[in-house]
């Protein structure tokens, strides 16, 4: 008696690529854009909150970098910042895009796959209040339309609200004894 026409290495290789096929059509239309919030209330008062957000040195206190960082642009304030090339982070840059009494916006770029940038644009806003200063963190970026990253996308969110929420933890500790420059 003679078999079908496909054996079973055909079934099991077609079924595959369909798989793959299907996994890559559907990432596809993952959306890459993303966005993250966290927020605490800081026992400090805003100008000292400030001084970790105005600097890159501050910056550094309060949130994780690479250990090897190159300083870039003014120490403090707009165009201050820092770029990086780590074996596990990859190369990118961190800059201060704007400093008010009330808010900080920042850009972080990073070389991404096929000489690509992913850039997440981040806010962080105080608001003064009974008991210390209120602290927002908005931040978001775009993955691109990679069929792959539009699943990364999906968990960025989730990551890095946490990641953001943990870091907001450390200014409060740290207020009481502000860097300075």
């Amino acid at each position: 008696m003679r078999g079908g026409m496909f054996g079973p290495g055909t079934l099991v290789l077609g079924g595959g690529a369909i798989l793959m096929g299907a996994f890559l059509a559907v990432g596809f239309l993952l959306p890459g854009r993303w966005s993250a919030d966290a927020a605490t209330t800081l026992a400090a008062d805003p100008v000292d909150v400030l001084r970790y957000l105005d600097s890159p040195e501050g910056w550094r206190a309060w949130t994780p970098w690479p250990d090897s960082v190159t300083r870039s642009g003014p120490e403090r304030g707009p165009g201050a910042g820092f770029v990086w090339s780590s074996r596990e982070l990859g190369s990118g840059a961190f800059r201060i895009d704007d400093v008010d009494d009330t808010a900080v916006r920042y850009s972080v770029d990073v070389a991404g796959a096929g000489g690509s940038t992913l850039r997440t644009r981040g806010t962080v806003t105080l608001t003064p209040g009974p008991g210390g200063t209120s602290v927002r963190w908005h931040e978001e970026g775009d993955l691109g339309r990679n069929p792959l990253m539009g699943y990364w996308a999906l968990f960025m969110e989730r990551a890095q609200s946490t990641e953001r929420q943990k870091s907001l933890e450390r200014p409060g500790e740290a207020a009481a004894d502000p860097p300075t420059g």
